[in-house]
């Protein structure tokens, strides 16, 4: 079983007992502040990639579930970034592809 997560103790008055219902108090000291830091795309070369920018395919990459290849050194603009950092919207000879930062080198 995994380890219960450090919610703090409230020395307030009505609080309930916070290992038995697992719910923070109405202060909510336990787990306020403790922010997640949101992950950063970066290219090939530790280069922080943002929405807008311009990269190059550092390989040669053949699309799934068709023949065509992407060359080398293929430059693609205005990428958009996803909920995973390491991957990229974008748009390569009009068709909208996911591509993977390992790929990419910013321009």
């Amino acid at each position: 079983m995994g380890t219960l997560p450090d919610i703090g103790v409230c020395e307030k008055d009505g609080c309930p007992n916070q290992w038995e219902m697992m719910v923070e108090c109405e202060c909510s000291d336990g787990l306020h502040g403790q922010e997640e830091e949101k992950p950063v795309a970066k290219d090939s070369n530790g280069a922080v990639l943002e929405d807008g920018d311009s990269v190059v395919l550092i390989k040669d990459l053949t699309l799934r579930g068709t023949s065509q290849k992407i060359k080398q050194g293929t430059k693609v603009s205005k990428i958009r970034l996803t909920d995973n950092p390491e991957e990229v919207d974008c748009k390569v000879d009009g068709m909208a592809i996911v591509l993977r930062t390992e790929f990419l080198k910013k321009v």
